[in-house]
């Protein structure tokens, strides 16, 4: 088996507004419909309750942060807009 340096851990928001949902597998479906990749971009997403979903499995390169995927971990956070669309910090104490 072919393993992976891991130099990196990469963050990302979903983009979602407080007030709105966007769970695992809605966020899996958009990436396979929408971006065309075969399945979710990255090897984790946590909701806003805190619970973890596993995505991508850590040996499979992720599609996440071009030009970085084949050496990080990407990590999702439901949220990251305030309820007007603009960028805020919108992570929960569970996450």
């Amino acid at each position: 088996m072919n393993r992976r340096t891991i130099t990196l851990i990469i963050i990302h928001c979903s983009a979602t507004p407080e007030g709105r949902r966007l769970d695992f597998e809605t966020c899996r479906q958009d990436h396979i419909r929408h971006r065309g990749f075969t399945d979710i971009g990255y090897h984790f997403y946590i909701t806003r309750d805190g619970e973890i979903h596993r995505g991508r499995p850590l040996e499979k390169v992720g599609a996440h942060c071009r030009n970085h995927n084949r050496h990080s971990i990407g990590i999702c956070y439901e949220g990251g807009l305030s309820a007007d669309c603009t960028p805020a910090d919108t992570r929960t104490l569970m996450q």
